[in-house]
């Protein structure tokens, strides 16, 4: 009996120490895998913090308490007090507990609502979920003010949302007010571009929208977009309906923002905005050739002296003024380009025709008046580039860009070929507003292969030179089989507007139309498209230049309108008809 109890004990302690085992090792194990995600954002506890809309407010410290542990993130842009503080409020985290506490000069407006909106700046301290729609409202006065409205910021010329905007709300509706005074009120947009005002108090303001890189809620000029409405907004129960703004960056003052004058027989002159209402002439002696090619905010002169001498060009523009301290008025004043003294032998000796998007092959290095270095045979040989292959539609002329503006072809020495066959029946033509740009047109036969040469002294540029090279360029000519067409019913048309609309590969302008609404809408048809998924893109064209135009704060002008819209595929021998409105997506989503 005794050796039976030792044993029964023995076993009773080690299935203790099993049992102990067991016990430890479920101990240091961690949390169960797997299980919901905490998504439950910290709330405040109410009860144990500063009261929530308060009136008849004076205290300087604000208290709010969580139910969990959290940390502060992005204080500086994440917490925004409306009306503006002159003074940033400092938040620090206590534990479970925000504490924001304003600066001991702080004068706060009398008989006003404030809002402290702390954005995403409050977040749980495991899963890091912000806490929702974190707002603390009081007022200095006896009532919280309660009006308010909402809206949306997007880009004016691609039409997507802008995120983290100022939007300011005046009572100054001078346009001053903008650049040197803080706004009565003001938010932010979120990442979709809405914002949105809630606690305001009635009254009139003017309301503007600005990028505010700096954050002083002010307009820097044309360094910051900004967006506005034409009119003040009165805020009152009757103001319904969002307000929406589109943001763009305001025309600068014009100006001459990059020269290229040291090369002979070229000039181009850049400016930082559309060079239209520019008046620019030229100081160079008689007898000198000239090709212009002029961009909305570029010019590219081509040119040949009579002889090797300084030149200037004169630059004068509407906004061009300064003050004549003989007359105490502002004056109009002209700004000169000199361009120096340049060797046209040295030019001669080096530059070389050649097509514009190939490079061009070297010249052979020469010593004294033009002589070769040693014997030809030293020389070393050009390694040409295989021949260029181009895409080319049967509808349309081939495009043949050169380096230098083409004064001149001889078409005798102009070699086309239909696989084998030299073809004859073709014209050429100099573009007349691209001067190094030349236009091949023939018949061209669909799904054939076709071959250019340009023998030497087939073009003769500006200065008189002959091509020295024999250029090669391959066609492919695309069968009407693997091309598309597309029909466009545009819609919500302004009747007597000038519009513009564009067919956009990517980045690539596929085609171009210019027209004046007659109507309401519009049908486009465009014929042998390339295979693609396009972009259609409608300018407002206001003022008839063709292109789109941003809008000026000082002058009234909003940006032109500008719609676009990606299009569903276009299909090899497939016609496609689509619709596409002018209406604005604000308006579109309301209805």
């Amino acid at each position: 009996m005794e050796i039976t109890s030792r044993i029964s004990q023995v076993q009773n302690h080690r299935l203790s120490f099993l049992l102990f085992l067991a016990l430890a090792s479920c101990a240091r194990q961690g949390a169960p895998a797997g299980g919901p995600k905490d998504t439950r954002p910290p709330e405040v506890d109410s009860l144990r913090s500063s009261p929530n809309r308060s009136t008849r407010f004076e205290k300087r410290k604000i208290e709010l308490l969580f139910d969990e542990w959290v940390v502060l993130s992005d204080v500086a842009t994440q917490i925004v007090v409306s009306p503006p503080l002159a003074k940033k409020p400092e938040v620090v985290l206590n534990g479970r507990k925000v504490v924001l506490t304003f600066e001991k000069n702080e004068v706060l407006r009398p008989n006003t609502t404030y809002t402290i909106n702390f954005g995403n700046s409050v977040k749980d301290l495991h899963e890091g979920n912000p806490a929702k729609d974190l707002r603390y409202v009081f007022s200095t006065g006896d009532f919280i003010d309660s009006l308010g409205f909402k809206g949306q910021i997007t880009d004016a010329f691609s039409g997507e949302p802008v995120e983290n905007v100022a939007v300011l709300l005046h009572e100054n509706l001078s346009d001053t007010a903008i650049r040197k005074e803080r706004p009565y009120y003001f938010t932010r947009t979120d990442k979709t571009g809405q914002y949105s005002f809630e606690n305001l108090r009635s009254g009139t303001f003017q309301i503007v929208a600005v990028e505010d890189a700096d954050q002083n809620l002010k307009w820097s000029g044309e360094n910051e977009k900004i967006a506005f409405l034409d009119q003040s907004v009165a805020v009152s129960d009757s103001l319904k309906g969002p307000i929406a703004l589109r943001l763009f960056k305001d025309k600068p003052a014009f100006r001459l923002q990059n020269q290229q004058t040291g090369r002979y027989g070229f000039v181009r002159l850049v400016f930082n905005t559309s060079a239209d209402s520019a008046q620019i002439n030229f100081q160079w002696p008689s007898g000198t050739k000239v090709l212009q090619e002029r961009a909305p905010d570029s010019l590219t002169v081509w040119y040949d002296l009579p002889s090797d001498t300084s030149w200037n060009i004169l630059i004068a523009h509407p906004e061009w003024m300064k003050l004549d301290s003989a007359s105490g008025l502002n004056m109009p004043y002209t700004d000169t380009v000199r361009i120096k003294k340049l060797s046209r032998s040295d030019f001669m000796e080096k530059h070389r025709l050649g097509f514009g998007d190939e490079a061009v092959a070297p010249v052979a290095p020469t010593s004294g008046k033009g002589r070769l270095q040693g014997p030809a045979s030293a020389a070393k040989p050009v390694v040409r580039q295989p021949a260029k292959t181009i895409i080319q539609l049967h509808t349309q002329p081939a495009e043949l860009p050169f380096n230098y503006p083409v004064i001149a072809v001889d078409t005798s020495k102009w070699q086309l070929m239909l696989d084998t066959v030299p073809i004859s029946n073709f014209t050429v033509s100099m573009d007349s507003l691209t001067p190094g740009k030349v236009w091949l047109t023939t018949e061209w036969k669909q799904g054939k292969a076709y071959s250019l040469s340009l023998l030497p002294g087939a073009l003769i540029d500006i200065w008189g030179k002959t091509l020295q090279d024999t250029l090669l360029r391959n066609f492919n000519v695309t069968d009407a089989k693997q091309l598309g067409a597309l029909t466009v019913n545009l819609e919500k048309l302004r009747p007597q507007t000038a519009y513009v609309f564009e067919i956009l590969n990517n980045n690539t302008m596929e085609a171009s139309r210019r027209f004046i609404a007659e109507a309401e809408t519009h049908q486009l048809i465009f014929e042998s498209l390339q295979v693609a998924t396009f972009t259609g893109r409608l300018l407002e064209d206001q003022n008839g230049n063709g292109r789109w135009d941003s809008g000026n704060f000082t002058q009234k002008r909003q940006p032109e309108r500008i719609f676009s819209k990606k299009l569903d595929p276009l299909r090899a021998n497939w016609s496609l008809e689509v619709k596409f409105s002018a209406e604005p997506a604000s308006l579109q989503k309301r209805k």
